[in-house]
C-alpha cells in the first residue's frame, strides 16, 4: 500500500512519525531538498494516504504533527515498510555531496560500481550526479575525469582539493554540529558525519580534536569556538589527504605567512602528527598551509587583553568604513563606540582572510540581505571605497558580517533592563552583537550581561541564557533563539521570563564616563615622556621599550613586558595607515601601573601594514596591569579612538614638544 507514495513522501511521513513534537516545514523542505510548494504537494499526497488509517496531519504551533491512535500508528509503520533513519538522511543533494567527498579524498580513480555500493545508489543515478558535479568542480579549478575501464578521478591542486572538501562539509554540517563532534556530543546520523568517521575513524577524530584543543586552548587571547571547529576540520582533512599521499606544494601557497602564525601552525601540526601517527604532516609546506588558516582566526578579547579594541590598523579602517556608511545613510553611526570596537575586532582577522583568499562562510547572509537591504547596500559601497585603496575586495559574506554590526548599532537603544541574560553564539562576535541588540530593542526588560562560550554558560551567574544553538543541561533556563530574534523566539523568551521569580536590576551603562576618569587622565598625561630610539625593526623597538621601562623603575624585568607586547602584536598590524605611527599595547602585571610612552625613531623604519609595508617614525606604547583601575583603562582606551579621529594628536606625537604631547593626550582621555 505504501507503494502509492514516492520515496520522498515516505521519508516525510517517517520524519513525522519519529518526531512527537512535529516537523518544522522549512526544515523539512531543506532536508528533503525541495521547495515549499513541492512540500505542500507531498503533504497533500501523504494526507490522502493516511485517510485509510484514520490518521491526519495537523499544524500545531507552526509544526506538522501526525495525529493517530497507537494502533493506527503501528499499522502505518507496518505499511510504510523498510524506511529508517539512514534512508532519511540521504537526499539527492547529500548523495551528490558524498560522491564528491569520496572522489576528492582519493588520490587515484574509483570505479563507478564501488561508488554505487558505498552510496547505495544505482549507476544511472550516480552518472547523473557526475554530470552535475563536473561543471561545479570546474568552477573551483578542479577537473572530473571519467573513462570507461579507468573509473572516475578528480584532478587539481592539493590546496583547491582541500578547500572544496571543507566547503562541502560546511554546506552539510553546521559549525555547531562540528563543534559537537569535537566535544564527543555529536549526532553521527548525518551521512557526512558518518563519512568522516568512516574515512578517518572516530578514535583519530577525537585524538585530532584533543590536539587542536590543547594547542589553541593555550592561545591568548582565546580563539572563537566556531574557529576552533574549523581548524579541527582542516586538520582532519589534512590528515586524510596526507595519509593517502596528497601533499601541498609550496608553489600553491602564495606569499609567506606571519612568523607568529607559522610558529603556532608548527606546534599544532606537530601535536596532530603525533596523535595521528603521520610524521609527514609536520613538514614545511603543510605547516605553511595551516598557517594560512590560522591567520584568519577570530579571537575573543577577554578583560585581561581588552586595553584597545583591536590592532590600530583595523581600528582606523573601522573608523573610515563607518564614516563612509554614515555619509551614505545619513545615520549617526560614528558616535557608537561599541560599533567601532566590534568592527575593529572583526576586521583584524577578516582582512587576513581576504588577503589569504581563504573561503569565507556566512550562513546568515541571505537573512541579513533580506532584513537590512539598505544597510547591506551601504556597507558594500563603503567597503569598495575604503578597502579598494589597499587592493582588497570584500566578498558578500564579509559584507554580511559588517552589516550585522551596523544592524546591531541601528537597533541599539538606551532602555532600563532588568533581567540578567547571557548570550551564547559559537558563530562569532557579529552574530552575538546582533542578537544582543535585538534583545535590547525587543526585550527592554532584559540586560545582556556577557557573551559566553557554550561550555561556560552551564554555570553562569545570570537569570537566563539565550543561545543560538542547543546546549546541554544548565543551571539556569536556556532558550534557543535565532540571532534575528523572531516573533516565535520572543514568545519563547517571554514564556521563560514568566517562570522566573523576580528580576535583577542591570548595571550602569558601560558607555558612561567612570568616576575618577579625569584624575587618571591628568596623572597619566603628566607622566608621559618622549624619547628617541635607534631601531631597525619592530622587534628591536619592543626590546628597547622593555629595557626603558626597567631603567625608569616601572618594571623589574623586561622579558615579560616584551612577551606581552609580542603576544598582542601577533593579533594583527600595529600601523595606523598613512600616518607613520605604530601603537604597541598590552596588559601585563610586569608593570607597576598604567604607562604611556612616546618613542620617536632616529630614522623611519618599514613595518608591515594592510596594503604592504609602511614607514613608521613614531611608536606609541600603552601598557596596564591585568587588574587595573577601570578609569585608567577607560582613559587609555579613549586614546585609541582619538588616534583615528584626530590628525592633530598624531602630528603632536610625531614632532611636538613634551608639554604639547601631554596636553593632546589629556584631551583625548577626557574626550575633549
Amino acid at each position: 500500500m505504501a507503494n502509492e507514495l514516492t520515496d520522498r513522501q515516505k521519508l516525510l511521513l517517517f520524519e513525522m512519525m519519529r518526531r512527537s513534537e512535529g516537523v518544522d516545514p522549512s526544515e523539512a523542505a531543506r532536508r528533503l531538498d525541495v521547495s515549499r510548494r513541492t512540500l505542500q504537494r507531498d503533504l497533500r499526497a501523504v494526507a490522502g494516504w493516511l485517510r485509510s488509517f484514520r490518521g491526519r496531519i495537523e499544524s500545531q504551533g507552526g509544526r506538522l504533527c501526525l495525529v493517530a491512535s497507537p494502533q493506527e500508528l503501528a499499522r502505518i509503520e507496518a505499511a510504510l515498510g523498510s524506511v529508517n533513519a539512514r534512508t532519511v538522511a540521504f537526499t539527492p543533494r547529500q548523495r551528490a555531496a558524498l560522491l564528491a567527498l569520496w572522489l576528492l579524498a582519493e588520490q587515484g580513480p574509483l570505479k563507478l560500481a564501488y561508488l554505487g555500493k558505498v552510496l547505495d545508489a544505482a549507476p544511472a543515478s550516480l552518472s547523473g550526479d557526475l554530470n552535475d558535479l563536473a561543471p561545479w568542480l570546474r568552477a573551483r579549478r578542479m577537473t572530473l575525469v571519467r573513462r570507461q575501464g579507468f573509473g572516475v578521478l578528480v584532478e587539481g591542486s592539493e590546496v583547491a582539493r582541500r578547500e572544496v572538501m571543507a566547503d562541502i562539509v560546511y554546506e552539510q554540517l553546521s559549525p555547531y554540529q562540528l563543534a559537537c563532534m569535537i566535544t564527543r556530543e555529536g549526532d553521527l546520523s548525518h551521512p557526512v558525519a558518518r563519512w568522516l568517521v568512516q574515512c578517518v575513524h572516530e578514535p583519530m577524530l577525537r585524538a585530532i580534536a584533543d590536539a587542536v584543543e590543547a594547542v589553541l586552548g593555550a592561545v591568548e587571547p582565546p580563539v572563537e569556538e566556531a574557529d576552533r571547529a574549523e581548524v579541527w576540520l582542516y586538520a582532519v582533512i589534512q590528515c586524510l589527504r596526507v595519509a593517502r599521499g596528497g601533499l601541498v606544494q609550496g608553489a600553491d601557497l602564495g606569499e609567506g605567512a606571519r612568523p607568529g602564525d607559522v610558529a603556532l601552525a608548527k606546534d599544532l601540526l606537530t601535536s596532530v602528527a603525533q596523535a595521528a601517527g603521520l610524521p609527514r604532516l609536520a613538514v614545511e609546506s603543510e605547516i605553511r598551509y595551516m598557517a594560512r588558516h590560522l591567520a584568519g582566526l577570530r579571537v575573543r578579547l577577554d578583560d585581561d587583553f581588552r586595553l584597545l579594541p583591536s590592532n590600530v590598523t583595523a581600528l582606523d579602517l573601522a573608523h573610515r568604513f563607518v564614516r563612509a556608511v554614515e555619509e551614505i545613510t545619513q545615520l549617526p553611526f560614528a558616535s557608537d563606540h561599541l560599533l567601532m570596537s566590534g568592527l575593529a575586532q572583526h576586521l583584524a582577522p577578516a582582512l587576513d582572510r581576504v588577503q589569504a583568499r581563504l573561503p569565507i562562510r556566512n550562513p546568515l547572509l541571505e537573512m541579513v540581505k533580506a532584513r537590512y537591504p539598505d544597510l547591506f547596500a551601504a556597507a558594500t559601497s563603503a567597503a569598495d571605497e575604503v578597502f579598494a585603496a589597499y587592493g582588497l575586495r570584500l566578498p558578500d559574506e564579509e559584507i554580511g558580517f559588517l552589516t550585522m554590526h551596523l544592524g546591531a548599532s541601528r537597533e541599539r537603544q538606551l532602555a532600563e533592563e532588568k533581567w540578567r541574560a547571557v548570550i551564547v553564539c559559537p558563530h562569532g562576535l557579529s552574530s552575538a552583537r546582533l542578537l544582543a541588540s535585538r534583545v535590547r530593542k525587543e526585550l527592554p526588560e532584559i540586560a545582556v550581561q556577557e557573551v559566553a562560550s557554550a561550555a561556560s554558560a552551564a554555570h553562569c551567574d545570570a537569570d537566563l541564557v539565550l543561545s543560538t544553538v542547543p546546549l546541554p543541561e544548565s543551571d539556569v533556563p536556556v532558550v534557543v533563539v535565532s540571532p534575528f530574534l523572531t516573533e516565535h523566539d520572543l514568545r519563547a523568551v517571554r514564556a521563560a521570563l514568566a517562570k522566573l521569580e523576580r528580576p535583577t536590576l542591570a548595571a550602569a551603562n558601560p558607555g558612561e564616563s567612570l568616576p575618577g576618569a579625569a584624575t587618571w587622565a591628568m596623572r597619566l598625561a603628566s607622566s608621559v615622556r618622549t624619547s628617541t630610539l635607534v631601531a631597525q625593526t619592530m622587534d628591536d623597538v619592543m626590546q628597547l621599550v622593555g629595557l626603558d621601562l626597567v631603567r625608569l623603575g616601572r618594571a623589574s624585568d623586561a622579558k615579560p613586558i616584551v612577551a606581552a607586547i609580542e603576544r598582542r602584536e601577533r593579533l594583527g598590524s600595529v600601523v595606523l595607515p598613512g600616518r607613520q605611527l605604530a601603537v604597541l599595547h598590552a596588559r601585563t602585571d610586569a608593570v607597576n601601573g598604567p604607562f604611556v610612552g612616546v618613542y620617536r625613531l632616529s630614522r623611519p623604519m618599514w613595518t608591515r601594514g594592510v596594503g604592504g609595508d609602511e614607514p613608521v617614525s613614531v611608536v606609541l606604547v600603552l601598557l596596564a596591569r591585568v587588574q587595573e583601575d577601570a578609569s585608567a583603562i577607560e582613559g587609555l582606551g579613549r586614546i585609541s579612538a582619538a588616534l583615528v579621529e584626530s590628525e592633530a594628536l598624531v602630528e603632536a606625537l610625531k614632532c611636538a614638544d613634551e608639554e604639547e604631547v601631554r596636553r593632546r593626550l589629556y584631551e583625548a582621555m577626557v574626550g575633549e
